[in-house]
């Protein structure tokens, strides 16, 4: 028997309300949009919503999902090999390629930074399956550069200063805007972006390194 929630009119129905819903939320906040704005701005109706979603938390959580897996990101862990440093460079590239991609979504940085400064129970839904294999990812190529010594909160610290760095482009492009106004920050600037935060990082990271070496020789 035939899927019908699988078939292209059904999966065009539902990237609709992904689309529509992902620009209300971003403008209004989960618990302010309404599902009658969502509909109208899909060109579908409630019964769609409830036939693909239930109500609306569920298609806010997948909203919340959509945001997260789309860009290069979604295939970090596959294909990332090489030296530790070069593979710091390529995760920093694509982080902030994802951030400055026209392609993606525009209302995906303002979901993202509203479930990083309020968490939902859509994002403990995704934390398993996309945010915590990005993270393992993340703390092991530090921990490779930091070295043996190095105890597990430097190296969780480490990882969150990088990715703090990276995140305050999407989360601040507009405050940077106004206070650089000099900086290029769009797509043609993504690669001196970040090779800037790959170059500042591994700095930190060398000089933290060495100075375990040095602890150690003078014990």
């Amino acid at each position: 028997m035939v899927n019908v929630k699988d078939n292209a009119s059904s999966r065009e129905t539902c990237r609709k309300l992904i689309e529509a819903a992902g620009e209300v939320f971003a403008e209004r906040g989960l618990h302010a949009a309404t599902l009658q704005e969502i509909t109208d701005r899909a060109g579908t109706n409630k019964a769609a919503v409830n036939y693909h979603f239930h109500d609306k938390f569920e298609l806010y959580a997948a909203v919340v999902r959509h945001a997260l897996s789309c860009g290069s990101m979604a295939h970090l862990i596959e294909d990332m090999e090489g030296p530790p440093e070069d593979r710091l460079r390529a995760l920093i590239n694509r982080i902030i390629t994802d951030i400055f991609d026209p392609a993606l979504p525009p209302w995906r940085g303002t979901i993202i930074g509203h479930e990083l400064a309020q968490p939902t129970a859509a994002l403990e839904a995704v934390m398993t399956d996309l945010i915590e294999p990005h993270n393992r990812c993340q703390l092991a190529i530090v921990r490779e550069i930091l070295g043996p010594r190095a105890s597990q909160q430097l190296v969780s610290q480490m990882t969150m200063s990088i990715v703090a760095q990276c995140l305050f482009y999407l989360q601040g492009k507009e405050i940077l805007r106004r206070l650089f106004p000099e900086a290029t920050l769009d797509a043609s600037g993504v690669d001196k972006i970040a090779a800037h935060i790959a170059d500042f990082s591994l700095a930190a990271l060398r000089a933290a390194r060495r100075q375990l070496n040095s602890s150690r020789r003078t014990r």
